[in-house]
Order: structure tokens, then sequence, then C-alpha cells
């Protein structure tokens, strides 16, 4: 009699456990299921130091205003332009640089033909260097397209000096625009295209070249 009531709690007791084990299975099946301690736990292998924080990343250069940006990206540009000097009783065609000012928006047969105009500085001058471009010439205006180039000068350009002048003037010219761009370049004085300059009529074949004026 004590044996079959001592069976019969072990009985009981494998079925509460048996149970206890069905009832975790079935939590972990249902309830459960989708947990998993390990998901949100992000872990870095290359480096288990970095913490996981979204950084917007940004170049050196945003870390400037945007005016001491526009500086570093600024870089110096130089146009050449050409004056005449007489050397061993022989002429000759200088070229002298210019640096654009930080902002000028034209291009740089533009600036080079406004400094061309101005005339050389004391400096050159010593030098023997000089311009046989009258100094009241004046860039009345200035056009350029896709295809050319049109500079309109004032007539101050085509009269003084004589012929061999205007010749020299006519050569700082031509080789001042050739050097500071490849698109044709056409002469206007007043408005109106010049195929003759000067009192004397030198012809001028154009575009600008540097066998314009040979007949």
């Amino acid at each position: 009699m004590g044996r079959k009531k001592k069976k019969k709690n072990q009985n009981r007791i494998l079925g509460i456990v048996i149970l206890i084990i069905a009832i975790l299975v079935y939590a972990k099946m249902t309830v459960l299921k989708d947990f998993n301690p390990l998901t949100d736990v992000n872990i870095n292998l290359e480096n288990p130091f970095k913490k996981d924080i979204e950084v917007s990343e940004r170049s050196v250069a945003e870390d400037f205003s945007e005016s001491e940006t526009d500086t570093l990206k600024e870089e110096e540009v130089f146009v050449d332009i050409f004056f005449t000097k007489v050397s061993s009783g022989k002429d000759l065609y200088m070229a002298a640089s210019r640096k654009k000012p930080k902002g000028y928006k034209g291009s740089d047969v533009e600036f080079a033909v406004k400094s061309l105009l101005k005339g050389t500085t004391k400096y050159e001058k010593e030098k023997g260097v000089y311009s046989e471009i009258p100094s009241s010439t004046r860039l009345v205006w200035y056009k350029e397209s896709p295809s050319k180039i049109i500079i309109n000068l004032s007539d101050d350009f085509e009269f003084g000096g004589g012929g061999d002048s205007l010749y020299k003037r006519m050569y700082q010219l031509i080789k001042t625009v050739n050097h500071n761009t490849r698109k044709p370049v056409y002469l206007y004085i007043n408005g109106k295209q010049a195929d003759i300059i000067g009192g004397e009529g030198l012809m001028l074949k154009q575009p600008l070249r540097s066998n314009s004026l040979e007949e």
C-alpha cells in the first residue's frame, strides 16, 4: 500500500515537471519566439570600443566659412601682354605679366587688353620697355561668344605716331590677344570692323593673326 502511494506521488511530480516543460516550450514558441537577447547589441568586430552613434561626415573645407573656402579654391591667374623694346638696333616685343584681381569676372583676354591699354609700369619704363599704343585709347566694349571675340576700341588707337608706330601697336595687340585666347579675335574701331587702320590706310586682315598686316 505504501509503495503504491509513493509511486503515485512520483508520477504526479513527473507529470508536473512535464507540464512545466511543455508550458516553457509553448511560451518559447509563442510569446518569446521573437526574443533574442543579442539583437539589440551592435557589436563592432573591427573596433569594439566604437560607439554606435550616427555621425554626419563633412569635408575639411566645410569647417571654414564660405569666404574662406572661396579663398582656398581661388587660384592666382596671370595674363601676358606685349610691349616693345629696342635692343641692338632691333625692335623686340617683350611679354609682361599682369595678375588678375580676385573676383574679376571678365575673361583672360579682356583683362589682358585692358592691361595693355594702361601701358607700362615705372619699372618697365626704366628697363627701356614702352608701348606704342596711345594712352588715350579706351576699350569701348568687349563681346565674347562661343565662336569669336570682338574688341571695340576708341579711334585714339589708330591716330598719331606715323606708320611705323601703327605697325608696332597693332602687333602688340595681336600678340596679346592670341597669347590669351584661341578664339578668333576681331578689332572694331568705334563700333565698326577695322579693315583699314590709320590715316595712311594700313590694310588689316581679320581676325587678328600674326599675318594680319601682311599684304
